[in-house]
């Protein structure tokens, strides 16, 4: 009977100390094809890599190759028919190993030892580097065992050291002393790494072993589970995925029950999580979730949808009852929110779909619901809104409008008209610009209808790069009769948030050998509501490329003086709201705008002129720039272009 580690037998070996033993073995011999290779590069090497001017020098090199290639080429089989083995490894393999490992150290360490008398400075010192590193290296490959990576270790590196201590060389004597503390640094490394790996080794098989054990009791943990994987970690309502499949469930059991479902948006939670911070914002979402739980019944499928939006659906008998119950929701959620360290007030605003009346499954239900509660946010929030015939035929035209609008680029239906811009001293048009247009089977779509649509569903980039291009190509055209001719073209956010607007924009003015200069961006205010720093870095760019920016509807959107002086606007554009107000309190505005023009050199545009009295008004009070009905609609590029040759006959 062979004594083992722990006076564990090899007769009576536990199932642990057999996985053990099994992990070790596979980690030595899954390890062991890069350090044959790494030794017979080696050994190749140091044979034919160095001249030797003794033929028996030569000779016995090439013996002791030989030797180790044979050896080399053992363990090579072994280790192949080894990993080619379903049995489970023993102390056989792990001798064997072991074995072969001790005696390939063993032909490295007699080829310092025997050579020595015949190594130059170089060889010597290519010794000692391969020694080092082959005995460092087995820190990783032979750390599964810990006597095995000793013994080799301890072989490469400490007879050959001090064997170099004991030459009447010096340099040799250095390096022996060298060889030997790196010896020993290696001995405690390999120490290290090995109770590393067997630690790891005897973990895994541990935590193993304890898994088989709590198989157990996994009967009694079977509810808990279920109940931490379908809810929601900080509410406890149901999470999503939960919801849609519990609810999917009822469905399908009960598809003749009616039941009604209830999409709720929390109002000005937003502000309260950006001023008071998450920790406040999670607190209140746990509370409200709480609130709604107290009014519900154990009927209702509770889940947190997302953010600060929740969902419910529950019984449906009759509209006045639902309705009760919704009121009641807001009422709950409504009240104050308060502690020793904070009062915050929230709203709600809920929209209700009902099966079957209002659609045959689960997401239909939810989209509608959805679109009820969006349509009541735009209209008056706090409120209850009922999906109807109505919301259902706006959903089916943006729906019948997304489809279209993605093709609209390729099937020619989009068209741009162009506004002339007129200089207000000279009465010439200085710029025109330039408008979308789409038609849809005969039907005009207007702008305000299909570029949402566009920005929501990611078509603006390629319908904004058709604009800018055709605007470029036409512009091209008016300039023939009026070379200073500007072209101006709308940029949604959209696009500015796109890496590579600026250098679309650059490709364009290059292959149509565009005048950057004369081309104008028109952006709105609200780009620098969203993320200030990446826009103006986009708008920047844009000058550096010669092109002008133009600030479109000013005075409507996020406020913008600080964003005017940031990016060195050059053309501000008044809302037309305040021109048709401008000899009342437009007026204020306009001058305001004129002034700071004088001082911050750029120019003024003011939109929506549509009398001559608003015209000579804005002359007097110093806009330079002027445009609307009074001097002309939007025209197609055939009458633009007649409407310029009559401007430039007349001067």
């Amino acid at each position: 009977m062979i004594i083992l580690n722990k006076g564990i037998s090899l007769m009576h070996v536990s199932p642990l100390i057999e996985k053990e033993l099994n992990d070790s073995v596979r980690i030595l011999y899954l390890n062991a094809y890069s350090g044959l290779f790494i030794s017979f590069i080696a050994s190749t090497g140091i044979v034919f890599g160095f001249s030797d001017k003794s033929f028996t020098s030569v000779t016995d090199k090439l013996i002791w190759w030989f030797i180790m290639v044979v050896v080399l080429g053992i363990r090579l089989i072994d280790v192949y028919y080894f990993k080619r083995s379903s049995k489970a490894a023993s102390y056989v393999d792990l001798y064997r190993f072991s074995l072969s490992v001790t005696l390939t150290a063993l032909i490295w360490c007699c080829y310092g030892l025997y050579f020595h008398s015949s190594f130059s400075v170089l060889e010597l010192t290519s010794i000692i580097i391969i020694f080092s590193a082959l005995g460092g290296g087995s820190a990783n490959i032979l750390s599964a065992h810990r006597p095995t990576c000793f013994i080799y270790a301890f072989l490469l590196l400490i007879p050959y050291s001090v064997l170099l201590t004991l030459s009447e060389e010096h340099y040799q004597n250095v390096l022996g002393v060298l060889g030997i503390g790196f010896g020993f640094v290696t001995l405690i490394a390999l120490h290290k790494a090995a109770n590393f790996t067997q630690n790891a080794i005897h973990l895994k098989n541990q935590n193993i072993e304890l898994l088989e054990l709590m198989e157990q009791r996994v009967e009694l943990r079977t509810q808990e589970i279920y109940h931490l994987s379908n809810s929601d970690s900080l509410t406890q309502l149901l999470n999503r995925n939960a919801f849609l499949k519990e609810s999917k469930k009822r469905l399908s059991r009960y598809p003749n029950e009616s039941f009604a479902l209830l999409f709720i948006d929390l109002d000005g939670f937003k502000h309260i999580n950006d001023t008071m911070g998450h920790e406040v914002g999670d607190q209140i979402l746990t509370k409200t979730a709480q609130r709604i739980s107290a009014v519900c019944s154990q009927n209702e499928y509770k889940c947190r949808w997302g953010g600060d939006e929740f969902l419910l659906l529950t019984d449906y008998n009759c509209k006045d009852k639902t309705n009760d119950f919704a009121n009641k929701i807001i009422s709950a959620i409504t009240q104050v929110h308060s502690n020793s360290h904070y009062k915050a007030g929230i709203g709600a605003t809920i929209g209700i779909a009902f099966y079957p009346e209002h659609g045959s499954d689960l997401d239909e239900l939810i989209l509608n619901a959805d679109m009820a509660m969006y349509h009541q946010k735009r209209i008056n929030r706090g409120k209850i809104s009922y999906f109807d015939d109505n919301l259902r035929m706006q959903l089916e035209r943006i729906r019948r409008l997304n489809d279209r609008l993605s093709f609209a680029v390729q099937d020619g239906s989009l068209s741009l008209v162009f506004q002339p811009i007129i200089d207000s001293s000279t009465n010439r048009p200085s710029s025109v610009e330039a408008l979308l247009r789409w038609q849809m089977d005969g039907e005009p779509v207007p702008p305000d209808e299909f570029i949402p649509i566009a920005e929501q569903y990611g078509m603006i980039s390629e319908i904004g790069l058709w604009v800018l291009k055709n605007a470029c190509i036409q512009g091209l055209e008016f300039q023939r009769i009026i070379p200073d001719l500007s072209i101006s073209v709308n940029v949604s956010v959209m696009q500015l948030q796109g890496q590579k607007f600026v250098v679309e924009v650059a490709d364009i003015l290059r292959k149509l050998s565009f005048p950057a200069d004369k081309l104008h961006i028109e952006i709105t205010e609200s780009v620098f509501a969203k993320d200030k720093s990446t826009f103006l870095s986009t708008v920047k760019s844009l000058q550096e490329l010669g092109a002008r920016i133009s600030i479109d509807d000013f005075g409507t959107g996020y406020s913008s003086l600080s964003s005017m002086l940031d990016i060195g606007v050059d053309i501000v554009k008044i809302d037309k709201t305040f021109i048709q107000d401008v000899d009342k309190k437009g007026l204020s505005i306009v001058n305001a705008v004129v002034q700071m023009a004088s001082s911050l050199s750029f120019d003024v545009v003011a939109e929506g002129v549509e009398t001559i009295d608003q015209s000579e008004k804005l002359y007097s009070l110093g806009v330079s720039h002027l445009q609307g009905y009074y001097f002309s609609k939007p025209l197609d590029a055939s009458s633009l272009c007649a409407y310029l040759e009559s401007i430039k006959k007349a001067s």
